[in-house]
């Protein structure tokens, strides 16, 4: 009984350890708006026979919240929660802007370590602990983020054509987009703007809330290209113009949220030593590919029809990581298994990128955000 009331306390102080590199809700942030993370920790010997842990330290603050007043100090403590570090670093800054996730605040850190630390295998697996105090400040504003994703341009007997797709990375709602042109970059760096007040896709229907995209494509007379640009090879970028508005902020509460061409995952779906699972069932059955299983072998063979090389395969084998991909043995990030011993759960970007779809990843405010756009053969 006590062993695993032992177990139970470390694994306990384990889960407050870490507390930072899982998604946390917004009441958490407030009381623990700061992240810090450890990396590389040495163990040095002083000439004079002392002994200090040297090591990079990222810290910031990951809430939506701006910190002020901030003070207090971090302590090295290893793995069996003891302080090893001699005397604590000092917290110190006034003033701290609402964060995403980006520990924009980067130091190396020598801490003189306690006199009972005399070996290396004393600082393995430690890390800081953290005691501040702080005043809270103003929310930062949700709102939208609508980004260019993949680009395909090109010239046919009649036209110039420009493919993208606009994807909200934000967490508010997107709303009654204005569109006026499309801007060329030639190689001289030189911008030439074709204006144009209306689109069948980007105008003032077009909402997209957070997580989900939409393919726009664009066409130019060759006419504008030959007069301002020159050759199709002088152009070096394309973009569009346009505006949008916000709509009230929609925010997803899942500590984990991730869209499959404009769908909520709603199965299987988590985050393993820093790799997203998701049900291949249920991916498959979003991009519209499908399954055949092999009882014997316990291995899936996904099939995907009309891409741009025919059929695209990618064989996946239970408990293993080594996947085949259209003949290719590949090498995923993770092994693919059966969760709960029934559902057949995959690494996610893996497989996206076999199925040569986009994969967009945020790590904002104690949340993460996965969205895959799918392939299609104009992009």
């Amino acid at each position: 009984m006590g062993k695993m009331v032992r177990l139970f306390t470390c694994l306990l102080a384990i889960f407050f350890i870490f507390f930072a590199s899982v998604p946390v809700s917004y009441a958490s942030l407030e009381k623990n708006p700061l992240q810090f993370e450890l990396i590389e920790l040495k163990f040095i010997t002083s000439s004079d026979g002392s002994h200090y842990a040297q090591g990079y330290m990222r810290w910031g603050n990951i809430s939506p919240y701006e910190i002020h007043d901030l003070k207090g100090s971090i302590d090295l403590v290893n793995g069996k929660g003891q302080k090893i570090g001699a005397t604590p670093k000092t917290i110190d800054s006034y003033h701290l802007e609402a964060g995403d996730n980006d520990l924009g605040l980067f130091d190396i850190e020598n801490f003189d370590l306690a006199p009972f630390v005399t070996h290396p295998s004393q600082i393995e697996g430690a890390y800081l602990k953290p005691t501040y105090t702080f005043t809270l400040g103003k929310k930062a504003e949700f709102k939208p983020n609508v980004i260019f994703g993949k680009q395909y341009h090109g010239m046919d007997q009649e036209k110039f054509y420009f493919r993208t797709f606009l994807l909200n990375q934000g967490e508010a709602t997107a709303t009654n987009f204005k569109y006026s042109g499309v801007s060329i970059t030639d190689k001289k760096g030189l911008v030439h703007f074709y204006s144009e007040t209306t689109h069948p896709v980007v105008n003032s229907s077009l909402r997209l809330e957070p997580g989900q995209y939409v393919y726009a494509s664009f066409d130019i007379p060759l006419d504008f290209i030959n007069s301002n640009v020159g050759k199709y090879e002088d152009i070096d970028d394309v973009s569009i113009t346009y505006t949008h508005e916000s709509s009230a902020p929609y925010i997803d509460n899942a500590a984990l949220s991730v869209t499959v061409d404009n769908k909520k995952l709603v199965q299987q779906t988590f985050v393993e030593n820093d790799v997203t699972y998701v049900s291949l069932r249920e991916l498959a059955d979003i991009l519209g590919a499908t399954i055949q299983w092999d009882d014997s072998t316990q291995t899936a063979t996904l099939i995907e029809e009309d891409t741009w090389q025919g059929e695209n395969k990618i064989i996946i084998p239970v408990g293993s990581n080594r996947f085949v991909h259209n003949g290719y043995p590949t090498t995923a990030s993770a092994k693919a298994k059966l969760h709960n011993n029934t559902v057949l759960v995959v690494p996610l970007r893996d497989v996206v990128e076999m199925m040569y779809g986009y994969f967009d990843f945020e790590h904002k405010w104690g949340r993460r955000s996965i969205i895959v756009v799918p392939y299609t053969p104009d992009m």
